[in-house]
């Protein structure tokens, strides 16, 4: 079948009017323009007798299981009569004909897989087609059908069998020879003969090769034939689920807008409401053994677990496991529990786990009705909130467990539904606690085991950003061994006008795209199946899509399980390119890194390299030679090491010596991937380079940008014909329907056109670790190199992006275990592969880059003796570093003005809290007056940062007004620099944390946004000031070692040092080796 969602698979002879399949027939309808032609092969669409090529006029048939023909009427009525004629008929008129037209060319064309031979052919299921004397020599001779049997078809094409089909033979069997036949002109008549083929240009040749390149790097394999069209199933009934009175096979014939290969359902969806919290006896597993499988089982030892109190324990749908059900045995699982208005709790029922022991779950209050009992984090807050939650104790989370679990433990335990999330309250910094009893791994098994670990992982992120999906009519396979499934939904259902905007539904976009994964989950949540859309069609009212679970997701489908049993969680653009790139994990090397459990091979060799650069040092060198001859490199590059320089290095020494190209280079945030390739623009613009960024940056990548020359998307956008430019400017006014659906498709076929050529030319391409994943590099079958700056702040799953790639023969690690991770509310996608690769031991020698350039020694002086054990040494001066008339590069001011300020932000039922410090704001004014006007400081070389967003918040919103930082009242600008923060749920947690405020030029961040940045003074507000001396994340080692590295010339630090001193052993460190170089002080007398 042809994938509809791409453009041009077809096109108009009259015209050049070039689309997908259902575009291209509606063309032809509309204009009855009469020739078109397949583009992927450039044959012109004609009767195969008589080579008459007016669509109007043709007509696909299928002789049951025998054969295909693509026949004019005239010839079909002449060699058949109105008995003998097939029912199976796919016209212009019925609006089948294109989308039949690659499974007619499949059986058209089906030859020998061995000797190429056409006839005497026969096919197994695995659509391998051998002739007779080949098969012969094959063991499995039975699994094979021959085309003799009436049945070759079916199995070629993946349909099933139609037993009441009317039995029609064609007349002399399968027709060979038509291959060859198709291309000869000579045997056309002078009216009908083809256009002769014109050579293709070299920008047509490119265009075609990224076509095909495209094609193969953005296919998920399966080995399902499975389609809409094909899929026979049994709708879930809506509540009970042994009555079979509501169940109802369901067929898929053609019609509708599909995309991919996506036809209609036959049968309307039965109307389903919003789902109830279903009963325990609703939720009790009935899947086939295959559920609980032995191969990928994770040892006990290596055992994680998510416990909360009152939660099923049973085990999640497709996570590995140990634990095996015995024939019979029932999983019960719990309810969610329901806030009541009244400030009571549902009484509590109890039922029996796998083990047979007694548990508490909380029953269904009487009067309940189905909308009540909705989740929905939008409609199902309580009225009031349990008076029983108290938010005093900020490290108290009401209704999770007060044991822990044992990550030993044979089963994972399940986490909260939706509703559970009410009166949580959680520090800005701190994971959601009901996660944190999970400790990462440090090898896996296998594969699969890996990737249904970080499936799950994946799912407890996203549930807490996205809402799930409740109103749809699932239908499961009738076959028990099927993969794939079905779910019906209304199109103009609230929830998925929730999914796209207004403007882009008026285009014709679906709110869900091929290959986006969605999560079947029951209402629990103690049963996951990570699943993707395979196909997807959209007609009148009404939206079909084809789910296929992912290859590692062992669990059943549960095929005699109600309807309302389930609910579906759609996932981010960032989740969709993560699992597609799970897909994707091939390189033998690669994996062995993922799982842990062999060493890496190092290889030490001294190539013969003449170095750019003459300032490189021996550790630099090292580490460049390591590139040169292994496969991995994990370099470890403490602050101001010369990182950007190392890797300049390594680039430039594999384009001169190796000719390697084209280098991609990542990382996890743009301001790291922008600097190295400011050097390349400087210092050798004979190197071809693009800077590729995402979507949501391209107006800040703008042409006057100072990378903005070097930018894809400005160079597509210069070089696009004036009329597309007008369809963009269209678009960009906002205003509905001035941009017609073909329009917008010729837009986005010429952008990526273009791109592609661009792409295919490019030496050396820069782009984030996420970015990575996008159409762009589809268009390159080899990527041999990988570079990826700041692996540390990479999260593994990101990590997997770049990895998959394809043809990648070279991987480089840079990173500082010592400076902060990426956050993320589950500890499992907070650790780097980086980290893990040197916690596990498999990476023994890891080069570290040792002489740091960027810090006045006195500023360095504590970091490299705390954090790096002295293995840094100063490639820097005291006197390099100076700042006129600043006399102590390092100075503490100790301000216990007033104490700290919590603030509470609430989103979507959590309800977390941060700090600031008034007190601590006014005198940061007070130093960045004084860097202004006494010491020349320019505000551009200015940065104040700070642990919490909202101190961040509050010292901006004092600059903007103040008339000594902002005398224009120039309005601030917010950058947020990483692309890859997988969620966003709250609030000040992930986005706010990674959020850079401007305030005429004054940078304005958290410690977490401003990693991988410096400048030349830096004052770090410290916040905390309380009674008890608590400090929070702030005492966090790796968080402080950021915060000491950023500044150049000088660090001031802003707090109170007894709280600091009392609140950690580490702070009382630093802090005493402050008071010891008598750099505390109260004023700035002495600064």
């Amino acid at each position: 079948m042809i994938d509809d969602t791409k453009g041009g698979e077809f096109q108009c002879l009259t015209c050049d009017f070039a689309r997908n399949a259902a575009e291209a027939m509606k063309h032809q309808s509309a204009t009855r323009h009469k020739s078109i032609m397949y583009s992927p092969t450039e044959e012109e669409i004609s009767c195969e007798e008589c080579q008459n090529n007016n669509i109007h006029l043709l007509q696909i048939v299928r002789f049951g299981g025998e054969d295909m023909s693509l026949l004019c009427n005239s010839c079909l009525c002449r060699d058949y009569t109105d008995s003998e004629r097939p029912s199976t008929s796919y016209t212009l008129a019925n609006g089948s004909l294109l989308h039949h037209f690659s499974n007619y060319l499949k059986v058209r064309d089906s030859s020998c897989s061995l000797c190429g031979t056409e006839r005497h052919l026969n096919v197994n299921a695995k659509r391998k087609v051998l002739c007779d004397a080949c098969l012969v020599k094959q063991a499995d001779q039975r699994d094979f059908v021959s085309e003799a049997s009436g049945k070759f078809v079916y199995l070629l094409l993946g349909i099933q069998e139609q037993g009441s089909a009317k039995s029609v033979h064609k007349k002399g069997g399968r027709m060979v020879g038509r291959r060859k036949k198709k291309g000869d002109a000579s045997t056309l008549s002078s009216s009908r003969r083809k256009r002769e083929k014109k050579p293709l240009t070299t920008l047509e040749e490119m265009a075609k090769k990224a076509y095909d390149t495209k094609k193969v790097n953005s296919l998920i394999q399966s080995e399902s034939g499975v389609s809409l069209r094909s899929f026979k199933g049994v709708k879930a009934t809506q509540n009970d689920p042994s009555s079979k009175a509501q169940s109802k096979t369901v067929g898929y014939p053609t019609g509708g807008k599909t995309h991919a290969k996506g036809l209609k359902l036959k049968d309307k969806p039965a109307a389903s409401n919003r789902k109830p919290n279903p009963s325990p006896k609703d939720l009790h597993a009935k899947n086939s053994p295959r559920s609980q499988g032995k191969a990928n089982s994770v040892p006990k030892t290596s055992r994680s677990a998510y416990s909360m109190k009152g939660v099923s324990d049973t085990t999640t749908g497709c996570t590995p496991t140990n634990s095996t059900n015995t024939k019979g045995s029932k999983v019960a699982s719990t309810q969610s529990k329901k806030l009541q208005k009244g400030n009571s709790q549902a009484k509590p029922h109890k039922t029996q786990d796998e083990t047979g022991k007694a548990r508490e779950t909380p029953s269904k209050n009487k009067g309940e009705t189905n909308k009540d009992q909705k989740i929905d984090a939008k409609h199902d807050r309580p009225a009031k909130k349990n008076k029983t939650h108290k938010s005093g104790t900020p490290n108290s989370i009401p209704g999770s467990a007060q044991n822990e679990v044992s990550p030993n433990e044979n089963k994972k335990a399940t986490i909260k539904s939706v509703n559970d999330t009410e009166d949580v309250e959680f520090e800005e910094g701190e994971p959601v606690k009901r996660f944190v009893k999970y400790v990462p791994k440090m090898s896996y098994p296998n594969l699969t085991s890996y990737l249904s670990e970080f499936s799950h992982a994946l799912f407890l992120e996203e549930r807490l950003e996205n809402d799930f999906l409740q109103d749809f009519q699932i239908t499961w396979p009738k076959n028990p061994n099927e993969r794939a499934f079905v779910i019906a939904m209304k199109s103009d259902s609230e929830e998925l006008k929730k999914l796209l905007p207004a403007n882009l539904i008026q285009l014709g976009r679906l709110p869900f795209t091929n290959q986006q994964p969605l999560m079947l989950t029951n209402q629990d949540e103690t049963k996951i199946w990570y699943s993707y859309v395979r196909e997807i069609e959209s007609r009148k009212s009404k939206l079909t899509i084809l789910l296929e679970l992912y290859p590692w997701c062992e669990e059943s489908l549960p095929r005699r399980a109600s309807n309302d049993s389930f609910k579906i969680l759609p996932c981010s653009a960032q989740v969709n390119r993560i699992m597609f790139a799970m897909t994707k994990i091939e390189n033998p090397k690669f994996i062995k890194l993922l799982l842990g459990q062999e060493s890496v091979k190092q290889v030490n060799f001294q190539n013969r390299l003449q170095f750019t650069k003459e300032t490189l040092n021996d550790s630099q060198k090292s580490a460049i030679q390591h590139v040169m001859n292994n496969s991995v490199t994990i370099l470890q590059g403490p602050p101001g090491t010369g990182k950007t320089s190392t890797i300049e290095e390594i680039i430039l020494q594999l384009i001169q010596n190796f000719h390697t190209f084209p280098i991609l280079c990542v990382a996890a945030s743009n301001i790291a991937i922008d600097n190295i390739a400011e050097k390349f623009m400087v210092n050798r613009p004979d190197i071809k380079i693009l800077r590729i960024v995402s979507q949501t940056k391209e107006a800040q990548y703008n042409e006057q940008h100072q990378l903005g020359g070097i930018c894809l998307h400005n160079i597509v956008n210069h070089q696009l014909p004036a009329t597309v430019k007008e369809t963009i400017a269209k678009l960009r006014s906002g205003i509905p329907g001035r941009v017609s659906k073909n329009q917008y498709n010729k837009l986005l076929t010429t952008q990526n056109t273009i791109s592609d050529r661009h792409v295919a030319q490019a030496q050396i391409i820069f782009t984030t670790n996420i970015a990575s994943g996008g159409r762009q590099l589809k268009a390159i079958k080899e990527l041999p190199v990988v570079i990826m700056d700041e692996s540390t702040q990479s999260s593994e799953v990101s990590t997997l992006v770049p990895l998959s790639l394809p043809g990648i023969k070279r991987f480089v690690f840079v990173g500082d275990e010592k400076q902060l991770s990426s956050f993320s509310n589950v500890p499992q996608l907070e650790l780097s592969l980086f980290e893990r690769i040197l916690l596990n031991g498999t990476y023994s020698r890891p080069h570290l880059l040792d002489t740091q350039y960027r810090m006045h020694p006195a500023i360095s002086e504590f970091p490299i003796r705390t954090f790096y054990e002295s293995k840094l040494k100063d490639g820097v001066t005291a006197a390099d570093k100076s700042w006129p008339g600043v006399a102590n590069p390092l100075f503490f001011l100790q301000c216990d003005d007033g104490p700290e300020s919590k603030v509470f932000n609430a989103r979507r039922g959590m309800r977390g809290f941060t700090y600031n410090n008034k007190h601590e704001a006014r005198v940061i004014l007070g130093v960045i007056h004084k860097l202004i006007v006494e010491k020349g400081v320019p505000r551009d070389e200015i940065a104040v940062i700070t642990p919490y967003s909202s101190q961040r918040d509050l010292v901006s919103e004092l600059l903007e007004k103040d008339p000594i930082v902002n005398p224009s009242g120039v309005p601030m600008v917010q950058q947020m620099d990483k692309d890859d923060v997988i969620g966003d749920s709250s609030g000040a947690n992930v986005g706010a944390k990674v959020t850079i405020n401007v305030v005429n030029g004054v940078y304005v961040a958290t410690v977490d946004s401003f990693q991988g940045h410096e400048k030349q003074f830096v004052i770090f507000s410290c916040v905390r000031n309380n009674k008890e001396c608590k400090i929070g994340f702030v005492k966090d080692r790796r968080r402080l070692n950021v915060a000491l590295t950023r500044a150049k010339s000088g660090l001031v630090i802003v707090g109170n040092k007894e709280v600091l001193r009392r609140g950690d052993p580490l702070w009382s460190d630093y802090v005493n080796y402050l008071d010891d170089r008598k750099v505390i002080s109260s004023t700035l007398d002495s600064y």
